[in-house]
């Protein structure tokens, strides 16, 4: 009978769960979606009983699909820099106030503050951040202790109820083992880590009174490889799974990622175009450019440092654009024939990303989104197109700051994530970054094979070098030199317009 791993991948918008063989195959992938709750004030939350009832359907279909496999593991992946407060039985005391959510913003701004500063941190706190973790909370509120702070100050008695409070992969973990573990990767984002060794992060007690929060309520670190624990008799018994299967932590979405695609060395770097964007590396030490907001902090690889450096829109702003436009039928394929329809530059129209603020390679929430040099001329594929390349030159922006952060140029990019799926998507991340660009296989899928290979070794039934390269085939795609130079005359635009509106959207939205 032959040996299988299942990854779970806790998307913003969907579950995705995946069956890999022992001889690392993709055998079968589901989806499964579940709602967005935005309000006023920055609120942007999930119900985790929506995560977990996602989850359960989708092992139930995979299960019934191969029903051959002797699955061996479970892994994890998904979301992070959210929060789930639960108590000592596991129910959760408050919906998920997930990544995107800015309502910690003027909470962290008086936790990091005072005199003498710099870039709006205290000097004394900021040295003490970047010493230990490699980095800071950031001022936009998304971060996982801005989420608990904002519990503690606006909702004293969900904070003094909650026994833990979860990462959303931590909880789903819980939910199937009934334990309170977090992988040492998924809490970086606490602030409260001490990161200086990747092989031992531990709780740091001055970082932790610093911030003011409770350390009992914090769980138990583990490493992205160790097992949580063994899956519940009744969870067992209802996905027809025996209940010695173990369960393994797994790490972040950014983290598994990079696995997924076989990146497993280090500077073998990754573009992910999902909802959101980024650019990542393996990277052998630890390091902060609170400029950019970018910095290496511990892998799902222990032992490893990976960069992390995020931009917050991605394929959510063509999403929002078409939706916009009333394109919903065949809505991918259509889309992709308008751009084509459209010429490089768009007519000049240029489209700025920002409809969520940004995360890197600036950290602004002020900044927001929309459409520069708009005329009656421009047609709706014009808009379309635009869209597309105004992410791209986000990401050449980003490229940027990350190249100067590892020492080095990017001669070539792997990438993968759904936008990957789109050849006129990924053409024009060509063009514009003026990089060759290989996608690998089964691009939409990186990070929930991820999640079962870190399956897979954390059982023992793989080691991280057998992951190398695990993304070929690649799809290769050559920048065109003319191309280059017309987007590098919009690009300038671009950072032009940021630079002279920076202000007045400040005034708008601050």
């Amino acid at each position: 009978m032959e040996k299988g791993f299942i990854g779970i991948d806790l998307g913003t918008s969907s579950a995705k769960i995946a069956l890999v063989s022992e001889n690392k195959k993709l055998l079968d992938v589901k989806y499964k979606s579940y709602g967005l709750k935005i309000g006023d004030n920055g609120l942007v939350e999930q119900n985790p009983e929506d995560w977990f009832k996602a989850i359960n359907e989708g092992i139930h279909e995979i299960i019934e699909n191969n029903s051959k496999i002797d699955v061996r593991g479970i892994g994890l992946t998904g979301q992070w820099s959210g929060t789930v407060p639960v108590d000592k039985d596991g129910n959760n005391l408050h919906d998920a106030i997930i990544w995107m959510d800015t309502r910690g913003k003027k909470i962290i701004e008086k936790v990091t503050g005072g005199f003498p500063s710099i870039s709006k941190y205290r000097i004394d706190k900021l040295i003490k951040w970047l010493r230990k973790t490699g980095g800071a909370p950031a001022h936009s509120g998304k971060d996982s202790i801005a989420h608990i702070l904002f519990l503690k100050d606006e909702m004293h008695e969900i904070y003094d109820k909650t026994y833990k409070f979860l990462e959303p992969k931590d909880y789903i973990a819980m939910k199937l083992t009934g334990k309170f573990k977090a992988s040492w990767d998924n809490i970086v984002l606490l602030w409260v880590t001490d990161n200086r060794d990747p092989n031992n992060i531990k709780y740091d007690d001055e970082l932790i009174k610093m911030v003011g929060i409770d350390k009992n309520k914090l769980p138990e670190i583990i490493k992205p490889t160790d097992i949580v624990g063994l899956l519940k008799k009744e969870i067992s018994k209802d996905l027809n799974l025996p209940d010695n299967v173990p369960v393994v932590s797994g790490c972040g979405d950014m983290h598994s990622s990079l696995i997924g695609a076989g990146l497993v060395n280090d500077f073998e770097s990754l573009l992910y175009l999902g909802t959101s964007s980024w650019i990542t590396a393996h990277v052998p030490f630890k390091k902060t450019d609170i400029f950019h907001n970018i910095a290496s902090i511990p892998a799902g690889i222990p032992g490893k440092f990976l960069v992390a450096a995020e931009q917050e829109n991605a394929c959510n702003c063509m999403e929002f654009i078409s939706n916009m436009l009333g394109i919903d039928q065949e809505k991918y394929k259509k889309i992709d024939e308008m751009a084509m329809r459209s010429n490089a530059g768009s007519n000049n129209l240029i489209f700025l990303p920002w409809v969520f603020g940004e995360r890197a390679p600036v950290e602004d929430p002020y900044i927001r989104g929309g459409f520069f040099n708009l005329s009656l001329i421009h047609s709706d594929e014009d808009m379309i197109r635009s869209v597309m390349e105004g992410v791209a030159f986000n990401s050449k922006w980003l490229l940027s700051a990350v190249e100067k952060f590892i020492g080095r140029r990017i001669n070539s990019i792997i990438m993968s994530g759904g936008g990957a799926l789109s050849d006129i998507r990924v053409k024009i991340f060509s063009n514009v970054l003026g990089r060759d660009i290989f996608v690998i296989d089964r691009p939409r899928d990186s990070g929930v094979k991820g999640a079962a290979l870190l399956a897979a070794v954390g059982t023992g039934n793989m080691e991280i070098k057998d992951l190398a390269g695990i993304g070929k085939p690649y799809k290769e795609f050559k920048f065109n030199i003319e191309e280059n130079k017309k987007y590098e005359r919009i690009y300038k635009e671009f950072l032009n317009f940021y630079k002279n509106n920076k202000k007045s959207m400040h005034i708008l939205n601050s």
